[in-house]
């Protein structure tokens, strides 16, 4: 390509008014039919392949083969990069014709706020031609060199601290009640209290005048009666109940075992010196009540008004706390512990996650009320007084973890950016820490240190993408509202990990893990992928305009559709299918190796798995695609890549030091154009067979077959995360209930398996088990 032909000509840009001519559109697999433009809307708990997930990045493998000759240094390890002084012998300068054609809507452009709802449009130029930033196109191609090459990540914000998750119900069955206090030295420290004769019983007060163990008592009680009243109401003795069991105060009460807990009946009155009766069970089990001292813990924020705090945080809590500890001669015997830095900072965390989400919902209608441990402005870390559930280390019985709910957040072990760094992946600090991306793209070093210059702040990279002719795009103006696009979620944890090899981390046992086994030790973070979604190349799915369907249908929530065009992204105009974009890629002083790997990612027919290339006379090779633009997930921005025809000129520097020495030439003249042969990506075999290469070519390819890719729905999800919770005779262990507890299948897996979810519980299995639920975490409050 000449480098007139990068400026965009002046006139108007073809326009897309109604569905792109099928012509314009990629060609039919062989052997397949395409299907009807307006497909219908993908059912829940049906296989599907999931829209996001992630490629392995194993740098410690990848530069231990680089530095034992197995793999080229020049892609696989790191160094500095290259200064920009001169042009190297070995090296080799020139450009490349890259042709972009859009095989599915491309939506981009500056975002605006019109009337409350976000809204997006392609920029045009004076000549009405769309506008495509090269540097656009400079990221889908690095973000693709990265992954080949398991470069460092080049953005990595934040996470500096373990995140935190809630936990599954049966994890609270082994925690023990304790407070937290001051010791004589001043540090804070731990007093177990572990119920009756060091059994770790939690006595239960009642917290609904209406539902609950024991029947209410209306007598004996110091209540102002009104006009007309005999005896008090069950609202003005559970009031005064409320009133004497206040949060955190140590009073003396006389718990009644109940089939396997004990409930708090009577109170210690200290004005009359007495005990106040206000619940009764039976006969025979209000005989073996007795008498203990301890706090009283109740995770639901204070009430406003007379309603039941702990029904406004589920509608079946009707229980808060009472802990205590009671030795063999009846006194109040509570066990000191240390608590370790660690500990305390873990449950920091935990604390700020829960005011994290109390300040985001803060001002919103209808939100859920959270528990005590959000409130509180001045509640900011551990602090004397606090009422704790504590979880003990199975072998040396020290305190492991303190949490401020029995089944709520709790703080995975090991932080994102500890793993990354463990990994190796976080973003160079300096010139030596230079991976192969960050070599030919360039790089800013984030936080330099003091003094630091030249390559240990920044470095300007060896490819240069020039402007991008947009004469052939095709804007279409049919308004679209995009699905609400899911943000990140680390804390979820399953589609951001792999273990050593690349693949999704598993038990000994080979089955998917508890929540709280993620983030620990020899685990590794993925990079970010979206699969390829081939019906749409196919003509499948789409809409009269040529759009997703997935792409504007909200996901639905038990049922019902759901609708918030405040979290809904309205694409006034984009791209359609059949674009064609061009510009040309300049680069100077790269290793053969490097130029090597730049053109093999610029070869759709390199980014197919192996299985799927198809050879022989007559038959069409298949491609991959690259992916730019917004709504990825949803099926937008496939762009297949190529290098033009006769389009890669090079030039090495030994020659080019001719030319200047001869005065025949400079560079950017009398290069040579090359067949994309002569640059064979090293070592492209055994590159094959690597897990992260297998889950590039499946990301870039997608997948064949009936299966959409899609989101999982909010139904499923929830689905997903059923656990065991044990039985009358096993507590479980948390762990996934069979199928459950599944994420996305490993991009290198041969075959790529979809997610299979099963038949949808009906409502009569979600009632089973809501009760089984309950009745797991009435096990547990003891």
């Amino acid at each position: 390509m000449s480098s007139k032909n990068n400026t965009p000509k002046p006139g108007s840009p073809r326009r897309a008014s109604k569905a792109p001519d099928p012509q314009s559109q990629p060609q039919t697999t062989p052997g397949t039919v395409p299907g009807p433009r307006n497909a219908q809307a993908f059912p829940d708990f049906k296989p599907f392949h999931s829209a996001v997930n992630r490629i392995p990045v194993l740098r410690p493998r990848s530069t231990n083969k680089a530095a034992s000759g197995i793999l080229s240094p020049d892609l696989f390890a790191d160094s500095p990069a290259l200064g920009h002084d001169r042009l190297r012998p070995d090296r080799w300068s020139g450009s490349i014709d890259v042709e972009m054609t859009v095989r599915t809507p491309l939506v981009f452009g500056a975002q605006t706020k019109d009337g409350g709802r976000t809204c997006v449009i392609v920029p045009v130029d004076d000549a009405g031609n769309p506008v495509i930033a090269p540097t656009m196109v400079k990221g889908m191609i690095s973000r693709a060199y990265e992954a080949l090459t398991c470069s460092r990540f080049r953005v990595f914000c934040g996470h500096d601290e373990p995140l935190t998750y809630r936990a599954d119900p049966a994890m609270a069955s082994p925690l023990i009640a304790g407070r937290i206090t001051t010791g004589s030295d001043g540090q804070l420290a731990l007093e177990l209290l572990r119920g009756r004769h060091g059994d770790n019983d939690i006595g239960l007060i009642r917290d609904d005048p209406e539902k609950g163990l024991g029947t209410l008592i209306l007598e004996g009680h110091p209540i102002t009666l009104g006009p007309g009243q005999k005896e008090p109401s069950s609202q003005q003795v559970w009031i005064r109940f409320r009133n004497l069991l206040k949060h955190g105060q140590k009073v003396g009460v006389k718990l009644t075992p109940c089939n396997d807990c004990c409930i708090v009946t009577q109170v210690y009155n200290l004005s009359s010196k007495e005990f106040e009766r206000f619940f009764s069970l039976t006969p025979e089990q209000d005989a073996k009540s007795f008498l203990a001292i301890g706090y009283v813990c109740r995770t639901a924020q204070d009430a406003h008004d007379n309603h039941p705090p702990s029904k406004a945080l589920y509608a079946d809590k009707h229980y808060e706390r009472f802990f205590f500890s009671v030795s063999e001669s009846g006194k109040f015997s509570p066990e000191r512990r240390i608590l370790t830095s660690s500990v305390l900072n873990a449950y920091e965390r935990v604390i700020n996650s829960y005011r994290s989400e109390h300040a985001s919902l803060e001002g919103k209608p209808n939100q859920r009320v959270l528990n005590r441990a959000s409130s509180g402005p001045e509640h900011l870390a551990p602090r004397d007084g606090d009422l704790v559930f504590v979880r003990l280390d199975d072998e040396s019985g020290e305190v492991a973890e303190i949490l401020p709910t029995m089944v709520g957040r709790r703080s995975y072990d090991r932080s994102p950016r500890e793993l990354a760094e463990e990994q190796d992946v976080l973003p160079l600090a300096k010139a030596a820490e230079a991976s192969p991306a960050d070599r030919l793209f360039g790089y800013v070093v984030n936080s330099p240190e003091d003094g630091a210059s030249g390559g240990d702040v920044a470095a300007r990279g060896r490819i240069v993408v020039g402007p991008v002719d947009s004469t052939g795009a095709l804007v279409s103006t049919k308004e679209k509202q995009l699905a609400p696009l899911l943000s990140p979620k680390p804390s979820s944890a399953r589609r951001f990990l792999t273990d050593k090899d690349g693949l999704t981390p598993k038990g000994a046992d080979k089955k998917p893990l508890r929540r709280d086994q993620y983030f620990t030790d020899g685990q590794l973070l993925g990079a970010a992928a979206y699969p390829v979604h081939r019906r749409l190349l196919e003509g499948e799915d789409l809409d009269p305009d040529g759009f997703p369907e997935q792409a504007t249908t909200a996901a639905p929530l038990g049922g019902q559709q759901q609708s918030n065009d405040s979290v809904r992204l309205t694409a006034r105009s984009w791209l359609a299918s059949g674009s064609v974009l061009r510009c040309t890629v300049n680069f100077t002083n790269l290793s053969c190796d490097e130029l090597g790997a730049l053109v093999w990612v610029l070869t759709p027919e390199n980014l197919v798995p192996p299985e799927k290339q198809t050879t022989g006379q007559g038959m069409q090779s298949r491609a991959g695609y690259l992916r730019m633009g917004l709504g990825k997930p949803l099926g937008l921005g496939t762009i297949e890549v190529r290098i033009a025809k006769d389009g890669l000129r090079a030039v090495c520097g030994e020659d080019l030091a001719g030319l200047y020495a001869r005065l025949d030439g400079c560079l950017g003249q009398e290069m040579r154009t090359y067949p994309l042969s002569h640059f064979p990506l090293p070592n492209e075999d055994t590159l094959r067979e690597e897990s992260w290469v297998r889950a590039l070519q499946r990301a870039a390819f997608g997948y064949t077959g009936e299966p959409p890719v899609r989101y999982m729905s909010l139904d499923e999800n929830k689905e997903n995360n059923q656990t065991e919770s044990g039985n009358q005779t096993d507590s479980g262990n948390g762990g996934p209930k069979p199928g459950r507890g599944l994420a996305p299948t490993d991009l290198c897996a041969e075959p790529p398996e979809p997610i299979d979810m099963g038949s949808a519980p009906q409502q009569g299995q979600r009632s089973q088990q809501r009760q089984r639920s309950q009745q797991s975490n009435r096990r547990k409050r003891r």
